[in-house]
């Protein structure tokens, strides 16, 4: 039929009539699945491994939690912050040695040790600060460095080289 054809009222009602059984055709094959016991089953499967889930979270066995950190004792946490003033003070004269000036702050360095604190007196002249597990401030100066950082650092330094 062309568009200029004119139709006869039945043939109309025929095209009408083949057109909506079509439809209807189409609107069938896309229904949604009526429930079943599949989706039965996958509800129930849901809901046991949630409450799986949750029971894990809650209350671990012992495989799954693991061996609990070790403390570490006050002794190394001070020998640590120690190490950290002599380490932060090599990566100073490394960097004074490289650029004739002293940084104006650590941030100017490669490496910032954590809760090290720098103090320029003057352009040749700094102190760092780093406080031990007991409070106390350990102070590294640049003009005198205490002995027994230097002393420790070496004893440091030669355990890491025989391992």
């Amino acid at each position: 039929m062309t568009p200029n054809d004119t139709s006869s009222p039945e043939e109309r009602d025929r095209l009408i009539a083949e057109a909506l059984a079509h439809a209807e055709a189409r609107d069938l094959s896309y229904r949604p699945p009526s429930e079943g016991p599949t989706r039965q089953w996958k509800g129930l499967v849901a809901s046991i491994l949630l409450m799986a889930g949750a029971a894990l979270l809650v209350a671990p066995p012992t495989w799954l939690r693991g061996e609990p950190v070790p403390d570490v004792p006050a002794s190394a946490k001070a020998l640590g912050a120690r190490m950290m003033l002599v380490l932060q003070a090599q990566e100073i004269e490394a960097y004074r040695q490289r650029y004739q000036r002293l940084p104006d702050s650590l941030d100017e360095l490669g490496v910032v040790m954590p809760g090290v604190r720098f103090v320029r007196s003057n352009d040749r002249v700094y102190q760092l600060v780093a406080y031990g597990p007991d409070g106390r401030a350990v102070v590294y100066e640049s003009t005198r460095p205490a002995p027994e950082l230097t002393e420790q650092a070496s004893d440091f330094m030669e355990g890491i080289d025989r391992s």
